[in-house]
């Protein structure tokens, strides 16, 4: 049975990668001029938004405050351009998640200016009273994911984690706590989440109401 449901955010309720790549872009172009492929972005994702810049910009510790600062005002300015929305019935699902009596948590790589930038440009904060964001050193999902159970007194043979990325199996596994990989985003790695083994894998966004509601009625789930 699940009782919690805890949220990872880019890809998996929201498609806001390519407004992370151009935002960094755009960052990294304002000091000092370089002009990033969406590859020498993407490798360095793992860490949060600070974290990030100080990959892009190895060596440069004073640079990295500037470029934290930047990115945040691309990733604002750009927002309704390149992520306009969620994917098509995020609000109408958490609600009934809450309705279901299901509790719900958001962990995330982001960092929290602009987790909440997102979550309230979409009008999702309502649905995440806890929200755990990442660290400059990366790696630190699991430690969250537990923060996150134990803030909302829960226990992990009842909770999933919904995430996007094959790196989030991985987190996943050390908690331990079921996954539900979610593979509907456009630019989503479907290969390398099968090859990951997730509990679950679902390519549609519109088939998690379903999942929901029979492995939140069914105690052998």
């Amino acid at each position: 049975m699940i009782k919690t449901a805890i949220f990872d955010f880019d890809g998996t309720l929201a498609d806001t990668i390519p407004l992370c790549r151009e935002a960094f872009r755009r960052a990294i172009r304002k000091l000092d001029g370089r002009i990033l492929t969406d590859e020498e972005i993407e490798r360095q994702f793992g860490p949060d938004d600070l974290g990030v810049i100080q990959k892009l910009i190895p060596g440069k510790p004073e640079l990295h405050e500037r470029g934290r600062e930047l990115f945040i005002h691309y990733y604002r300015k750009l927002h309704a351009d390149l992520a306009p929305a969620p994917f098509p019935g995020t609000a109408e699902l958490l609600s009934t998640l809450r309705n279901l009596g299901i509790r719900l948590a958001m962990v995330t790589g982001k960092r929290l200016e602009s987790a909440e930038i997102s979550l309230q440009f979409f009008h999702l904060s309502e649905f995440f009273p806890i929200l755990e964001t990442g660290s400059p050193e990366g790696g630190v999902k699991p430690d969250r994911i537990k923060r996150a159970l134990s803030r909302l007194n829960a226990v992990a043979s009842e909770a999933i984690y919904i995430g996007d990325a094959p790196t989030d199996v991985d987190a996943c596994r050390s908690v331990p706590i079921r996954i539900l990989s979610a593979g509907w985003a456009e630019e989503a790695d479907i290969n390398g989440l099968r090859e990951k083994k997730p509990d679950f894998l679902l390519t549609r966004f519109e088939d998690l109401e379903r999942f929901f509601r029979e492995h939140h009625e069914n105690e052998g789930l």
